[in-house]
């Protein structure tokens, strides 16, 4: 894949290839050029450690509340389309599970929405102390894109994940660690101390998470679609826009 942003950079360090988000203004929201350009980095970086973050204190606030009002409007008259739309952004979970190299979501910050599932793609999530996650999707009376309901099942367990979903609750690193959804906590976004945790860790077990997501993700881009065409989910997605915008 062949693709640019300048919201997402990336840079060797050692073993260890750093991919940064990068769009201050809307907290790291995802859109499918910011995707896009994700997915050509993950795809370009090398054997050994792939380290994702987010800068100026976000990891990535999941679909930006403008990418899911467009896909809303395609879905009233499209659905087919929107869910094409949604699939192909689901390919960047795809692009982490099947890695080569051992990936790390470096959480500092909100992790939210398909946010959240790009983290659960990883093999370990590491968090600063002011790090909070979320489902986000019930806010706006949509199911999970991203993977991120059945990533979060595999990760905490069936009725932990399915309680998340259904409240959308937001969660500090304390109730993220007793659920099992980190693996370690860090003071900063740092290099070393990255290096330093990742030995302190067991070797990551794939056999979970090397299970094919294709068919889950196919399902879920159509249900997803489907949801986006309902009008009450397009008012619930105006409403939000115009809270944000006061």
């Amino acid at each position: 894949m062949n693709a640019s942003d300048p919201r997402v950079t990336a840079f060797q360090d050692k073993d260890q290839f750093w991919i940064t988000l990068d769009d201050p203004a809307t907290k790291n929201a995802l859109d499918m050029a910011l995707v896009g350009a994700l997915s050509a980095q993950i795809e370009n970086a090398p054997p050994g450690v792939l380290v994702i973050t987010g800068k100026n204190g976000g990891f990535s606030t999941g679909g930006g509340l403008s990418t899911v009002a467009a896909l809303a409007e395609q879905a009233q008259s499209d659905v087919d389309g929107a869910a094409d739309v949604v699939r192909r952004g689901g390919n960047v979970i795809e692009d982490l599970l099947f890695s080569p190299a051992t990936t790390i979501a470096l959480i500092d910050g909100a992790c939210a929405g398909a946010g959240l599932g790009i983290a659960l793609a990883c093999d370990y999530r590491i968090a600063t102390h002011r790090s909070r996650f979320t489902t986000a999707y019930a806010k706006l009376g949509l199911p999970s894109d991203f993977g991120t309901h059945e990533l979060l099942r595999r990760q905490v367990g069936a009725s932990i994940a399915d309680d998340l979903m259904k409240t959308s609750d937001t969660i500090g690193v304390t109730k993220a660690a007793e659920y099992g959804l980190i693996d370690a906590l860090i003071e900063r976004v740092d290099r070393k101390g990255v290096k330093k945790i990742l030995k302190q860790l067991p070797p990551a077990d794939r056999s979970a998470r090397m299970v094919s997501m294709s068919t889950i993700l196919d399902d879920e881009a159509i249900q997803f679609a489907r949801a986006l065409s309902s009008p009450s989910t397009l008012m619930k997605i105006e409403k939000a826009q115009r809270k944000l915008s006061r």
